[in-house]
C-alpha cells in the first residue's frame, strides 16, 4: 500500500530537518505513541498503542533513518511487532526543498502488516494504515505551524476537561453522585 502527498511547512528546510529528528516531535506526530527513545544517531525506539481494523495493540517499533542527506531528505524505515496481533513494515522517502519562505515537504510512504491484523481484511487495514501514515504528517505540519492540533485532546470528555473549569467539573460530579445514589436506593 502507498501513500503519497506533500505539506507546507512554515518553517526553513534546515529547521524542518531538526523538527524531524527531535524525540519530541516524533512522539507528538506518531499515532498512538507513548514513548520515543533515540537510540543511535540514526535510530529511534517507539512504543505506540494502535487500533487497527478492530485490533487494539501495543506496538514496539524501531524507526532507522537511511540514506540520509541533511537537511534534503531521507528514508524512514520502520518495523513495528505488535504480538500476536502481527507486524508492520513499512518505509517513507521524505524530501525537504526551499519554497516562499517555508519548506514543501513531499513524502512517499509503503506499508505492509502481516499477522492476525492482515486476516481483518486487506481494504479495513490499508485504509487504517493510510490514515496513520497521513495522520503522522498533518500532525507534524500543525506542531511546525504552532497549532499544537496533534497535541489535542481526542475524545470528548478529554476535550470537556480541557475546556471545562474546575467549578463546572465539580458541580457535573455532585449532580452525578446525585442520580447515581437516588437511582440505587430511590429516595435520599
Amino acid at each position: 500500500m502507498d501513500v503519497q502527498g506533500k505539506r507546507s511547512i512554515p518553517l526553513t528546510p534546515e529547521q524542518t530537518w531538526e523538527a524531524l529528528n527531535t524525540t519530541a516531535m516524533l512522539k507528538a506526530c506518531i499515532p498512538g505513541c507513548e514513548s520515543v527513545t533515540q537510540t543511535g544517531d540514526s535510530q529511534f525506539e517507539v512504543v505506540q498503542v494502535l487500533n487497527i481494523a478492530s485490533y487494539k495493540t501495543r506496538f514496539s517499533s524501531t524507526l532507522t533513518l537511511e540514506d540520509v542527506n541533511p537537511p534534503h531528505s531521507y528514508v524512514l524505515r520502520f518495523e513495528g511487532n505488535g504480538g500476536n496481533a502481527g507486524f508492520g513494515l513499512g518505509r517513507a522517502l521524505i524530501a525537504l526543498q526551499p519554497s516562499d519562505g517555508g519548506t514543501q515537504m513531499n513524502y512517499q510512504a509503503s506499508a505492509e502488516v502481516g499477522g492476525a491484523i492482515a486476516q481483518m481484511g486487506q481494504g479495513a487495514v490499508d485504509l487504517a494504515v493510510k490514515g496513520l501514515i497521513e495522520d503522522f504528517f498533518a500532525r507534524f505540519e500543525r506542531n511546525a505551524r504552532g497549532e499544537d492540533g496533534a497535541l489535542m485532546p481526542h475524545s470528548k470528555v478529554e476535550r470537556l476537561w480541557t475546556k471545562m473549569p474546575p467549578w463546572a467539573w465539580s458541580l457535573s460530579t455532585l449532580v452525578a453522585v446525585f442520580i447515581i445514589y437516588w437511582g440505587l436506593h430511590g429516595t435520599w
